[in-house]
């Protein structure tokens, strides 16, 4: 089995050269253009990522919802499809990932709804476990994703500037500072996958939706 980093579906971005660390964050790190902080939240630490991404905002959203392609870039990816389409920016998701020995198996259940506002252009994709009938029995241990938020705004230049704010519970017996550890190395991966995605041939132009 391959070392999991993180049992998460996704998420991150935004401008790495902020002097201070937004209102109730701690500043953890900055690396490769991305600025991670951490916020506890009970017994585990949300994250936040910042950084940049040059892509139309159309190839990211592709990227994010394409689970073809998901196994280049999510780390420990065993399997991932598309449960259902309840619209065409409504859609829930099945993910499973491989855990380390003896830790088991981690899979999740979660719906992504992408937004878009009139006044500023950001588009927003957020993210929240839920049942569905036609999820598989779980690999081992489910997932409780409590929220990803994805912030995306266009800039000059052809460049995103995104922010991704994300907390979970991976459930089982998995030692809460292991959790919270792994997931403080989540947004740089995340950010250099999806950098790279972005350029590939199959990054087609998704839809946006209407503003609002």
């Amino acid at each position: 089995m391959k070392v999991a980093k993180i049992i998460l579906p996704w998420l991150l971005f935004g401008f790495a050269n902020l002097q201070s660390a937004p209102v109730g964050w701690n500043k953890v790190d900055t690396k490769d253009g991305v600025t991670v902080y951490e916020k506890k939240t009970g017994d585990f630490l949300a994250f936040r990522g910042e950084g940049q991404i040059i892509a139309p905002i159309g190839k990211l959203l592709y990227v994010i919802e394409d689970p073809i392609h998901w196994h280049k870039w999510i780390e420990n990816l065993d399997k991932g499809r598309v449960l259902e389409k309840k619209g065409p920016f409504h859609k829930v998701f099945y993910q499973s990932f491989d855990s380390p020995f003896p830790a088991a198996d981690r899979d999740i259940v979660y719906e992504a709804k992408t937004r878009r506002e009139a006044d500023t252009g950001k588009v927003f994709v957020e993210m929240k476990s839920v049942q569905h009938p036609k999820a598989p029995k779980t690999v081992g241990v489910r997932v409780h994703l409590k929220y990803t938020r994805y912030e995306i705004t266009p800039l000059s230049g052809g460049k995103l500037h995104v922010v991704l704010e994300t907390l979970s519970d991976p459930g089982g017996s998995l030692p809460n500072f292991l959790v919270n550890w792994a997931q403080q190395d989540y947004p740089v991966k995340l950010f250099q996958g999806l950098r790279m995605q972005v350029k590939k041939p199959y990054a087609k132009l998704a839809p946006l939706p209407p503003a609002k």
